[in-house]
């Protein structure tokens, strides 16, 4: 029998590749490696490796969630085989990496606070190469606590931690994205001067190892800055520079994020036409952006143009338009458009995860109260995933009692008990090359806990009766309207099993934190139940202000049963009035309401009721105050003075 060809030589390979910055030919000997990993010889810990290094190479390729797939393969080896809590760290450290740059910000924390403990546990023993991961992880980590606006959490790192490990940053690259990093830092504290020191220094540097792409954002922090401190003319001379550079040099969203600046700028100045003629000519890029892309700069131009709103004369929307439209018109193209109905940025939130992780086999649990969605998510991920050609399986924990799960999961052969008259194939086993979604995980019993851990580990089953095992490849998807991880704490749900299902974690809204939905999703219910026409003709400010008043136990599907009983009670008219909601939705009162005086009680409510009606009327008519004020029935000096009265932002 001919000897098996070693891993430990394509290991030495790839990283020799990876270090003298090779990224193609690391990834293509990675992928070389991985696909012959059968019949080479290797030990758990070299199989391990691989993973990490190809996962490293895809990270600096910008295909994260690759990445994050291979790194959960690398974390399974060195959890089952107990690796030392260096190298558990170490993949923590890049989940949280890929997880921040995939966009899912709540879920990357969480690795990278967890990597920080085990970094922490072993400070004295790290390694020249565990020092350097250990800054990058301590910059993601900063980053992500700044995301969560937990200001304090990251100045203790920027201020006190860092400054000790960067001389372990291994070249000038790594030094440029933490001076970028901190000049972000110092722009959100308002530290301005501080901050330009940052970004001239980026320049600096950029320009004499001859980088280009981080001189263009440096300058375009140093054109920010200019704005934020009301130097116009500066800042539109830098912006015209930097728009001109990167476009010789196709840098695309760097074109884009100039050119929304330099709009604003002209909007700033009274000149909305060149603004537009700015916008306009961008939209053929922006459409081809990545999606987190554009979510991350709605959000960050949102936080910007709240600073400069203070600062200007000319009012404007918060986002430019023109990014906004590029995201609906993707919502618009979208092939879940009619299953997930939401555009709140909550929403848009769970849209990029989904977008990133859908072609993955990686494992996603889905937490979210009864009538969130879960199954419409788990759809989704399945129709956006390689595999959408194959069989999509939903299968509920709740519905079967214990005794029958265990068949009705793995199958069983003919004889197995009493009733099994022939061999039959379980659900997993149906569902192999396709998606299984597996509803209510937390309800599973232990013992059924524990046979299906052993399937996620080798990828085989034992049909119930049987003596030999059969290979699968299912795709996991599960749920859960509790939170899976208290119930870890509480051992109410296997910790082995957790771990391996954790890696990606959609957490669904209630619908009470997304009342912007309401008047879409009450439009998708109107239409699937018989009434096609638009929404305008359907729904008063007044309704609308009770259902966005109204908390929603039942969330969506509770939603959708008020329509669909709407439609049905009353199918000839063709405007929805108060008394045709539920008497539960038409005499509702905030507990806040209850809480306050007796003299007081009145007046909250209408202050409420009036707020809500308004707020509603500025969606419905994209803040155009004179179109709202002839609605309302009001002029516009009247409107005005209730906004300002009700605090009421445009």
């Amino acid at each position: 029998m001919p000897k098996r060809k070693p891993l430990s030589d394509y290991l030495e390979q790839i990283k020799s590749a990876s270090d003298k910055q090779e990224k193609m030919k690391a990834k293509r000997l990675g992928e070389i490696a991985l696909k012959k990993l059968p019949v080479l010889s290797y030990t758990p810990h070299e199989e391990y490796q691989l993973y990490r290094l190809l996962a490293l190479v895809y990270y600096s390729l910008e295909k994260y969630s690759h990445s994050l797939e291979l790194c959960h393969k690398a974390y399974l080896i060195a959890l089952k085989k107990a690796f030392s809590v260096l190298d558990v760290a170490c993949v923590f450290s890049l989940m949280g990496s890929n997880l921040v740059f995939i966009g899912n910000i709540p879920q990357a924390l969480k690795r990278l606070q967890t990597a920080r403990q085990y970094y922490d546990s072993t400070i004295n023993a790290l390694r020249a190469n565990d020092k350097t991961t250990y800054c990058y992880m301590l910059i993601d980590l900063a980053y992500c606590y700044l995301h969560q606006n937990e200001i304090k959490k990251g100045e203790e790192i920027i201020e006190n931690k860092l400054p000790a490990y960067l001389p372990c940053l291994p070249n000038n690259l790594g030094v440029i994205d933490y001076t970028h990093f901190k000049g972000e830092y110092f722009i959100i504290i308002k530290k301005y001067e501080q901050a330009k020191q940052c970004f001239t220094e980026c320049v600096k540097m950029s320009n004499q190892i001859d980088f280009p792409r981080g001189r263009l954002c440096a300058e375009i922090h140093l054109a920010t800055i200019s704005l934020l401190e009301s130097q116009i003319e500066p800042a539109i001379r830098r912006l015209k520079n930097i728009i001109k550079d990167a476009g010789c040099l196709r840098l695309n969203a760097i074109v884009c994020e100039a050119s929304l600046l330099l709009s604003k700028c002209y909007n700033i100045c009274g000149f909305p036409d060149k603004g537009r003629i700015i916008e306009n000519r961008i939209k053929p890029i922006l459409s081809k952006l990545d999606t987190v892309w554009l979510y991350e700069k709605t959000r960050e131009f949102d936080r910007l143009y709240q600073q400069l709103q203070d600062k200007t004369k000319h009012k404007s929307k918060l986002i430019p338009q023109v990014l906004v439209q590029t995201l609906s018109d993707r919502y618009e193209k979208s092939a879940d458009k009619y299953t997930l109905i939401g555009n709140s940025p909550i929403m848009q939130e769970v849209y990029q995860i989904i977008e990133k992780i859908a072609p993955t086999d990686l494992p996603v649990l889905i937490q979210g109260e009864t009538g969130t969605g879960k199954e419409l998510i788990a759809n989704a991920i399945h129709t956006n995933s390689q595999r959408v050609n194959k069989a999509y399986l939903p299968f509920n924990c709740v519905v079967l009692p214990e005794t029958l799960i265990e068949s009705h999961l793995f199958g069983h052969t003919k004889g197995a008990f009493t009733g099994a008259h022939e061999d039959k194939k379980g659900y997993i086993e149906l569902a192999s090359g396709g998606t299984l979604f597996i509803d209510e995980i937390a309800n599973m019993s232990l013992s059924m806990q524990q046979k299906l851990l052993r399937v996620l580990e080798e990828k085989l089953i034992y049909r119930v009766g049987a003596s030999k095992s059969t290979p699968v490849d299912t795709r996991f998807v599960f749920a859960s309207n509790q939170d899976v991880e208290q119930m870890v704490k509480n051992k109410f749900f296997r910790e082995d099993l957790f771990y391996r299902i954790n890696t990606i974690v959609v957490n669904l809204p209630p619908l009470r934190d997304r009342k912007d939905d309401i008047p879409l999703l009450v439009q998708h219910f109107l239409q699937k139940y018989g009434r096609p026409s638009p929404l305008i003709s359907h729904l008063s400010p007044s309704v609308l202000a009770l259902l966005s008043a109204y908390p929603w136990p039942g969330n969506v599907r509770e939603l959708e049963s008020e329509i669909r009983r709407i439609c049905v009670l009353y199918p000839d008219t063709k405007t929805i009035t108060e008394k045709m909601l539920s008497e539960n939705i038409r005499c509702y009162i905030p507990v806040s309401v209850f809480s306050a005086s007796k003299n007081s009680y009145l007046k909250n409510a209408v202050e409420s009721l009036e707020r809500n009606i308004i707020n509603a009327s500025i969606q419905q008519y994209n803040g155009n105050i004179t179109y709202i004020a002839q609605h309302l029935g009001c002029t516009r000096a009247v409107l005005h003075k209730k906004i300002k009265r009700l605090k009421i932002d445009l």
